[in-house]
């Protein structure tokens, strides 16, 4: 079976300690930050890209016979995909992690504007378990009766960042600068993900391979069983981020900064 993230979003507020240091004068500069992620609920959808049940060697030996059966012609269960058709939907509630990066930005001469190359990283800890609760073709029948529980879990989500950002700075006569930015970019996502679907232990709540001539025994192999996976699903997100803060000048090369960012990905 294999799963896919719909989208996450990520609100992130991070207090940041910043060392600004100029390549040449009035032009370049580094810049670090370290804070708090906030990752938004995230949602998931799977599909199976494996054998149906009706369609497997150990649980049906009689799979080859399945297509001709009346009810089954949809079932290709000698081709590729062995019959599988179903799907499903989970979703996972927010959290929070760890955030780090740092960039290179330009400050644009006699301008208020200044133009930065960002990498930030960021681990939002979910470590959580979902109940499977409705799916469709195949597994929302089986959902009803021969599942008796099906969970998906997720441990951490971790990004790595690379975002190009325009920025406006407010200076004053103080030592304050409040700005304001935006940013496109992409992130490389990975998540560990795990899933358990256990089977009723009692054969006759099992309705899988009515109509099969074999169907008593098909549902007794599949009484008490369960399907297990465990996997790093890995994607590039593609998104967009808001940012705004307020610097302070501690000397003319050095900066403490407050920053927050509220960002979001789509596929």
């Amino acid at each position: 079976m294999s799963r896919h993230f719909l989208y996450a979003t990520l609100i992130s507020v991070a207090v940041l300690f910043s060392a600004i240091m100029p390549v040449q004068a009035g032009k370049f500069y580094l810049s670090s930050e370290l804070g708090m992620n906030f990752g938004e609920s995230l949602d998931m959808s799977g599909s199976n890209n494996d054998r149906a049940s009706v369609c497997d060697g150990y649980i049906n030996p009689r799979y080859n016979q399945v297509e001709g059966t009346a009810g089954y012609v949809s079932y290709s269960c000698t081709g590729s995909n062995r019959g599988s058709t179903g799907g499903w939907r989970n979703g996972f509630s927010a959290d929070e992690g760890v955030l780090f990066g740092v960039a290179l930005g330009y400050l644009l001469n006699d301008s208020m504007f200044r133009m930065e190359l960002e990498y930030f990283y960021r681990d939002t800890g979910y470590d959580e378990i979902s109940d499977v609760h409705g799916g469709a073709g195949e597994n929302s029948d089986k959902l009803e009766q021969e599942i008796v529980r099906a969970i998906d879990g997720i441990d951490s989500l971790v990004s790595h960042n690379l975002f190009a950002n325009l920025y406006a700075d407010f200076t004053n006569d103080s030592r304050f600068t409040p700005y304001i930015g935006i940013g496109i970019g992409v992130g490389l996502t990975e998540a560990d993900y795990s899933s358990v679907w256990a089977r009723n232990s009692d054969a006759s709540w099992i309705e899988t391979g009515a109509g099969l001539p074999n169907a008593q025994e098909i549902r007794t192999n599949l009484a008490g069983t369960a399907s297990a996976a465990q996997k790093q699903l890995e994607d590039t997100l593609f998104g967009y981020q808001l940012v705004a803060g307020i610097d302070y000048a501690l000397t003319d090369t050095l900066i403490l900064g407050i920053k927050g960012r509220w960002v979001e990905y789509d596929r």
